[in-house]
């Protein structure tokens, strides 16, 4: 009979324990849910900032440009070959500078016309700026201030005298169905100037 009590009694410490576990079990998951409150995760923000667009802006320039003009010798018409006698010497001024003609009568250097011989030179001579004069019997043009010659045959070179370099020659066109003999232009610089056509419009025209 003690034997069927036992089993139908519960010993008070073992239902004291129990107790005491679940209470420990409901205040541990109350700690929980309250020190989740208490203590709150913390999130991470993730900020992204905007860079300012940065714009590039193309500017096109326009330099105006100024190209001198070019400026070239004229053609002039300086004489006609039926005009013309051989050994009679014909002065006039091509752009302004004083040029002499002349029919040599013999083929020339830079002749023009049925037989080579008309040539035109500049009339100043290279050594000190005298008047070159054209002499027949030697075909050479002859400056009287110190005899200095040129020889007209032989495109002007120099035969006797102080000048160092030939007389300026001047470079002939002939059209053979008018006759006309023109002026295009010299083949050297000219005594006392720097540019033979930039100076043309302001030289001396005798």
């Amino acid at each position: 009979m003690s034997k069927d009590k036992d089993k139908g009694s519960v010993d008070p410490n073992r239902r004291a324990v129990v107790i005491g576990g679940a209470a420990a079990v409901a205040g541990v998951a109350a700690g929980i849910v309250i020190g989740g409150n208490a203590f709150p995760k913390l999130l991470k923000e993730t900020i992204i900032e905007k860079q300012p667009e940065v714009v590039t802006k193309t500017v096109t320039q326009t330099q105006t440009v100024q190209v001198p003009v070019q400026q070239t010798y004229q053609k002039q018409m300086v004489a006609n070959y039926n005009s013309l006698t051989v050994g009679s010497p014909v002065t006039t001024t091509y752009m302004g500078y004083p040029i002499t003609i002349v029919r040599t009568g013999v083929k020339s250097v830079g002749g023009v016309g049925p037989n080579g011989d008309v040539v035109a030179f500049s009339n100043v001579c290279v050594h000190m700026g005298g008047p070159v004069q054209y002499d027949p019997k030697t075909n050479c043009g002859v400056c009287p201030y110190h005899y200095s010659q040129y020889d007209f045959t032989r495109g002007g070179t120099q035969v006797i005298g102080h000048p160092n370099q030939f007389l300026p020659q001047v470079i002939l066109e002939y059209d053979s169905t008018t006759g006309n003999i023109y002026a295009l232009g010299f083949n050297r610089l000219l005594y006392g100037v720097y540019d033979n056509i930039a100076q043309a419009s302001s030289s001396s025209s005798s």
